[in-house]
């Protein structure tokens, strides 16, 4: 009987020393798991730190670009506007002929003392006798 106990301590015994030894290998699978998810994670870090920077820049790039464009199309108007006063006078035209061809595009008063040098009283005159031939 003493040698059934003693046999029997002896494998619980065994049973222990191996229970402990597979929760160390366990413990120490986790901790190398632990270290390279703190590794990747980190890096991770890094990554998204890089990814931050990155688009601030595109946004600042974004924002020149779209304060270039602005200006662009300012520039563009602008010529466009001259362009269109350039077309609408014929060399050696007098201002009565520029004025009247403006009448019959539509202009106001303003645009007649404005673009030919009329006086108020020229230019409403010249919208008065040739108010049937502007457009509608």
């Amino acid at each position: 009987m003493t040698l059934t106990i003693a046999i029997g301590g002896a494998l619980l015994l065994l049973f222990a020393l191996a229970l402990s030894a597979a929760s160390m290998w366990v413990c120490a699978r986790q901790s190398r798991s632990m270290k390279e998810m703190e590794f990747r994670l980190q890096s991770q870090e890094r990554a998204l730190g890089a990814l931050r920077g990155a688009l601030s820049a595109l946004h600042v790039e974004d924002q020149h670009a779209e304060e270039y464009r602005t200006r662009i199309e300012r520039q563009i108007a602008r010529l466009a506007e001259q362009q269109e006063e350039l077309l609408l006078r014929v060399p050696d035209e007098g201002a009565y002929q520029h004025a009247l061809r403006l009448v019959r595009q539509g202009a106001g008063r303003e645009a007649l003392v404005d673009q030919c040098g009329l006086s108020l009283g020229e230019a409403e005159l010249l919208l008065a006798m040739h108010r049937d031939q502007s457009p509608s």
